[in-house]
């Protein structure tokens, strides 16, 4: 349940036990937000809704029947009754994003006529997935492929420079 991400984590960690067995995160994004007049850091949900989890464990469907027995606001992403895991590909785009720590710092970029380029940050070479920039919110919105639908996130990006060609 969107809004519910941290409330069902812990509920799971305290259901699952275990620490070393597995890892419950939901991915964050930063960027700077003007409050009260000055600019502070925050931290908003990469993907409200979703919780994700990383295991080592060889069986997953050992996890898969104790995550079914969680709290009703949790529910699984399966498919033929098991765990939908990411792609490969969504793994590395994720932990390349996030560096590994599941935040995403924001990036510096410039604009070039109607073209964007990121100079700095995990948004540097992944260009081509920007659908929009808000300059006056410092949010870039990607659509990215993740859990077999196109979704769009939103990302910090400073732009810095915006140049006519």
């Amino acid at each position: 349940m969107t809004g519910r991400e941290q409330a069902t984590i812990d509920a799971l960690e305290r259901m699952l036990g275990d620490a070393r067995r597995y890892e419950l995160f939901a991915p964050r994004f930063r960027f700077q937000k003007k409050i009260r007049g000055s600019w502070q850091d925050v931290d908003e949900l990469l993907t409200p809704g979703y919780v994700y989890v990383r295991t080592s464990m060889l069986d997953v469907d050992e996890l898969s029947r104790e995550i079914k027995q969680a709290p009703p606001r949790a529910a699984m992403l399966m498919q033929d009754g098991k765990i939908i895991p990411l792609s490969s590909d969504e793994e590395r785009w994720l932990e390349r994003l996030t560096g590994g720590r599941h935040v995403v710092e924001p990036s510096i970029g410039v604009v070039e006529g109607d073209r964007v380029v990121i100079t700095d940050g995990p948004l540097v070479g992944l260009e081509s997935q920007i659908k929009k920039i808000d300059r006056h919110k410092r949010l870039a919105y990607m659509d990215v492929h993740l859990l077999g639908r196109t979704k769009t996130i939103k990302v910090g990006v400073e732009i810095v420079s915006k140049t006519r060609n």
